[in-house]
């Protein structure tokens, strides 16, 4: 989908991410020489992981109106290079998995070439792929790379995946794979709602030390305090699940959340 928006006029101080952003292929973005800072933005194409997950579908079109509203973003510093994958990253057949492993080789060679890269979604499921496509870089750095998760979202989203995975299972999966090769699971979530997590989940949550805070406590919090989060981990994986906004403002996600936190408090 191609990025339009306003035009002010071409002088640095009145362009527009739309008006500046490159759309390249995976090749072109890895011959780019450009030693600046440079974000790049992937776009997942999925349905599947919701279905699974007995969803209500959609997201595979999320990427496309990430888009739409990100095009009349104002840029602020000309010396950040914004570039978009020309082909986003789709699930062929029901095959979720392949996709989840094809978007992580694709954010560890863009990671390898230091980009900033913002994956779009598409399902929550896109946090599997995201996660090994850091985890996958980090080692090319570290033997023991050290990568900290938060995300904001309504749930734990780590649900059995015996049966496959789906978008409510990454974080479970994430999990058992962190035990079987000895990297800590660092797992912090905000926004959970009490009544559309079970205790089960609560419980799993709690056995593998996952720090979480309530969606109904995040307002009494004068400061949320993530700084120790980024001083102990190398990396850092930011994942946003649309649901845990108010329905006010996220009315189509897969759970609405009538008590949902506000963006403001994002």
């Amino acid at each position: 989908m191609d990025w339009n928006g306003r035009v002010d006029g071409n002088e640095d101080d009145i362009l527009r991410i739309h008006q500046v952003i490159q759309v390249k292929s995976l090749d072109e973005l890895m011959a780019n020489d450009y030693t600046g800072k440079k974000v790049c933005f992937v776009s997942y194409n999925s349905n599947e992981g919701i279905r699974r997950n007995n969803g209500r579908l959609g997201a595979a079109d999320g990427w496309k109106h990430l888009k739409t509203a990100l095009s009349n973003f104002p840029i602020f510093d000309t010396s950040i290079k914004f570039y978009d994958l020309k082909d986003p990253i789709d699930v062929v057949n029901g095959k979720l998995e392949e996709a989840q492993q094809e978007l992580a080789k694709v954010v560890a060679k863009l990671k390898s070439k230091n980009y900033f890269v913002v994956c779009m979604g598409g399902g929550h499921d896109i946090a599997y792929g995201t996660y090994n496509g850091i985890l996958s870089y980090a080692k090319t750095q570290s033997k023991n790379p050290k990568i900290g998760i938060i995300s904001f979202d309504a749930h734990f989203d780590m649900r059995e995946y015996d049966k496959g995975a789906n978008s409510g299972t990454m974080f479970y999966q994430i999990a058992d794979d962190c035990k079987k090769n000895g990297i800590k699971f660092d797992y912090n979530v905000i926004g959970i709602q009490r009544f559309s997590n079970t205790k089960r989940l609560f419980d799993r949550a709690k056995s593998f030390g996952v720090t979480y805070y309530l969606a109904e406590d995040i307002l009494k919090l004068s400061d949320l305090n993530i700084k120790p989060i980024l001083e102990r981990n190398d990396y850092i994986h930011l994942t946003i699940c649309t649901d845990v906004f108010h329905i006010t403002c996220a009315p189509g996600v897969s759970a609405p959340q009538t008590f949902g936190i506000w963006p403001s408090q994002a």
